[in-house]
């Protein structure tokens, strides 16, 4: 919601704040386009709901549903959040398989070997190399894995590769 109230008040002040470098912020909201509301929003409650329901679902991050918002905002004006996401490579990997074979790419890779290493020596290592995988698998998706479901499925993989380790 902050997002969307962003977006419409930064259409309502962008005529005269952009033209008038010397207009303070108090002059800049007497002169609006618009008043500052939902009403004047591109995005119709439809579109909207539409939105809300892929963050709920988990079919898009919270991260994503930004990035959609403000493109269905400025520059797509009629097409499903939905379409928006799939078009743009923006939807959560929630395939438990996917994830995996992302996981066991990533901590089997030579480039990670020490890592992985520290990772069976146990102890505070456990924490910090989970973290490091984190993030290396959610970089090869390009952010784009469910991080609840990767955390998951990273411990199997893990589990599975060092038992035993804590």
């Amino acid at each position: 919601c902050n997002d969307l109230y962003a977006h419409i008040k930064e259409s309502a002040t962008r005529k005269d704040c952009d033209s008038q470098k010397d207009v303070d912020a108090d002059e800049a909201s007497l002169s609006l386009n618009h008043p500052i509301s939902v009403q004047h929003s591109n995005v119709n409650a439809t579109r909207l709901g539409s939105l809300v329901s892929l963050v709920l679902k988990e079919t898009v991050s919270t991260t994503q549903a930004k990035k959609l918002l403000a493109v269905m905002y400025n520059d797509d004006l009629a097409s499903l959040p939905l379409d928006i996401a799939e078009k743009n490579g923006w939807k959560l990997i929630s395939d438990p398989m996917i994830l995996k074979s992302l996981c066991e790419e990533v901590i089997s890779s030579p480039e990670y070997q020490q890592q992985f290493d520290l990772y069976k020596k146990g102890g505070k290592n456990v924490r910090k190399m989970t973290k490091l995988f984190t993030g290396k698998v959610m970089a090869k998706s390009r952010g784009n894995a469910n991080p609840k479901l990767l955390a998951q499925v990273l411990e199997e993989v893990l589990n599975d590769l060092a038992p035993n380790v804590e």
